[in-house]
């Protein structure tokens, strides 16, 4: 369990559960829901542009200090994406925290997308994966701009929750003391969407004007489905 990307260690030969829940991991989860061919993501803004500008047929989604950047088709808010007409279209998606860290963790052998709303069924997926392949299984925060992120953190502590119910009495499981800290944090906490208007990434959520992301992206346990690189996810080169 790491609390930001940089702090994971090699990766290769495990499984890695990349969460962003403000809001890039929830976006992507809500953009495969309203049945999106493909969902690429892009490292960067100018990334998602280079990549736009040789396949003009792919939406543009994204943000840059929380708005839209200038002529994308979308911002990053996962409110805008379920009433969005995604089906069968392709999105190349850049921001400022979650895309960056799916790239960093993609030499992992197997990379999920968790959130809050999907944190049961990425749990198991990620279990699954791991037991089968015989890998190790490690949650990467996103952070916020290189520093620890608390929505981050809770929701990593929400994962892990989820994955030690689905291991009840298969035998022990060994938590680093980041996942005991995460753990700590989410049985420590009532209610996320409070926890997360209080963080630094919620305020700035709440001052672009758009506090209905932080509800949406506070409510557990909605959706079975798990984003997966490789699998309707896939990474724009630099």
């Amino acid at each position: 369990m790491a609390f930001l990307p940089q702090e994971a260690g090699p990766l290769h030969g495990r499984t890695a559960v990349v969460v962003d829940v403000l809001r890039a991991t929830t976006s992507v989860l809500v953009m495969l829901e309203q049945g999106c061919a493909e969902v690429l993501i892009a490292p960067s803004i100018e990334a998602a542009r280079r990549y736009h500008r040789a396949h003009p047929d792919v939406l543009l989604a994204g943000e840059q200090r929380g708005r839209a950047p200038a002529g994308f088709d979308f911002g990053n808010s996962p409110v805008a994406f379920a009433a969005a007409a995604l089906a069968g279209r392709r999105v190349v998606f850049a921001t400022t925290n979650g895309t960056r860290a799916v790239h960093l963790a993609q030499e992992a052998s197997v990379v999920l997308l968790g959130c809050l709303r999907n944190r049961s069924a990425v749990a198991r997926g990620a279990l699954s994966f791991a037991a089968r392949d015989g890998l190790g299984l490690s949650v990467v925060c996103a952070g916020r701009e290189g520093r620890f992120s608390l929505d981050d953190a809770y929701t990593a502590g929400a994962i892990v929750a989820a994955a030690l119910s689905v291991r009840e009495g298969a035998g022990s499981v060994d938590l680093t003391d980041a996942a005991m800290a995460a753990l700590e944090l989410y049985r420590g906490t009532a209610q996320p969407a409070a926890l997360f208007r209080r963080t630094r990434a919620g305020q700035n959520v709440i001052a672009i004007g758009l506090p209905e992301d932080l509800d949406y992206c506070a409510d557990p346990d909605r959706s079975e489905t798990v984003p997966r690189l490789g699998d309707r996810v896939q990474v724009v080169a630099r």
